[in-house]
């Protein structure tokens, strides 16, 4: 698909980041190691196929968890689904924490040689909460955001 500004076909990998600028987060972040290697902790926005596929099993997995009580609505319905219990467990037993087994599912092969490298799980999540507190301040300014700080001029009644 040739680019509107100067008609040469960009890569995937330039599309996804134009795209990923366009609407206000990053595609990935880059994390160089002391040792010089260099690990992607993508958007996920942003995931491959293999990456989406092995998070969508840890989201199958996770509805089988241990769970405190539901919060209820006085006619006994669910209100708010019960949160995970922590640390997490499945039948009582303890398994791997959610943000561990979230790296895994993102790294792949990987992940042995970036927890070698000093990364570690909550790597991940703090580059996610980065990247959405940079949404956040965007929507803030974006004058066509709700909240957005420009003034907006007042449109008059149709005819």
């Amino acid at each position: 698909m040739p680019d509107n500004n100067n008609h040469e076909p960009k890569t995937f990998k330039q599309a996804r980041e134009q795209n990923a600028e366009y609407l206000g987060f990053m595609a990935s972040e880059f994390i160089k190691t002391e040792r010089g290697e260099v690990f992607e902790i993508p958007s996920l926005n942003c995931l491959d196929d293999e990456q989406q596929t092995r998070l969508d099993k840890l989201s199958l997995d996770i509805e089988s968890w241990d769970r405190h009580p539901d919060v209820l609505n006085e006619d006994g319905t669910v209100r708010t689904k019960g949160e995970l219990m922590e640390p997490n467990r499945k039948d009582g037993k303890l398994v791997e924490h959610f943000s561990i087994q979230r790296a895994k599912a993102i790294f792949g092969t990987q992940y042995e040689a970036f927890k070698a490298a000093g990364g570690k799980a909550s790597d991940l999540a703090n580059f996610w909460w980065k990247q959405n507190r940079m949404l956040l301040e965007r929507a803030k300014t974006d004058p066509k955001s709700a909240g957005g700080t420009a003034d907006l001029a007042t449109v008059p009644d149709s005819d």
